[in-house]
């Protein structure tokens, strides 16, 4: 196989890896499409946000995965792209599209990301200020108690000595 071919054949590589990356930057938008969903239900779900997050978390790993792929497989045709932008003109403007489109799913998904962290953040500050009340009321209600208990066998104590 000449060097024309083989290049050529990496270069489909390339623009599929792009097509691939750029369906699953579509998932990882509708994941966090999905946790910004259940943040905003009446009772937040952990569990279901915690589901959200492990297949994010999947899905970053194979895009990580591709990301790499990429790099790789654009080392070794980067020469000779570069030596003959003519011959890949028509090839390189199609990857430009696809890797423009990736950006700006990107750019999307960071968006979203921070709006979901600042609702994650505010619901956590009131789940938290939540345990706080609970701790303070608990812990007022059991000094009760003891004050009560212990006021009533202190007044039988002194009832006793004085007899």
């Amino acid at each position: 196989m000449n060097q024309k071919a083989q290049v050529g054949t990496q270069m489909d590589m390339l623009e599929k890896c792009l097509v691939c990356k750029k369906e699953l930057l579509k998932k990882i938008y509708e994941a966090t499409r999905e946790q910004e969903a259940i943040l905003d239900t009446e009772p937040f779900s952990d569990e279901a946000f915690e589901s959200t997050l492990q297949t994010k978390e999947e899905l970053i790993a194979l895009l990580a995965q591709y990301d790499e792929g990429f790099e790789n497989t654009f080392g070794r045709v980067r020469d000779e792209v570069l030596a003959d932008r003519e011959s890949y003109r028509t090839r390189i403007e199609s990857m430009q599209k696809l890797i423009t489109e990736l950006t700006e799913q990107g750019v999307r998904i960071q968006a979203l990301e921070q709006k979901n962290r600042l609702k994650l953040e505010v619901y956590l500050n009131s789940r938290k200020q939540e345990i706080k009340a609970f701790n303070v009321s608990s812990r007022t209600v059991s000094n009760y108690y003891k004050s009560m208990t212990g006021a009533g066998k202190g007044e039988a104590y002194f009832m006793d000595k004085k007899r």
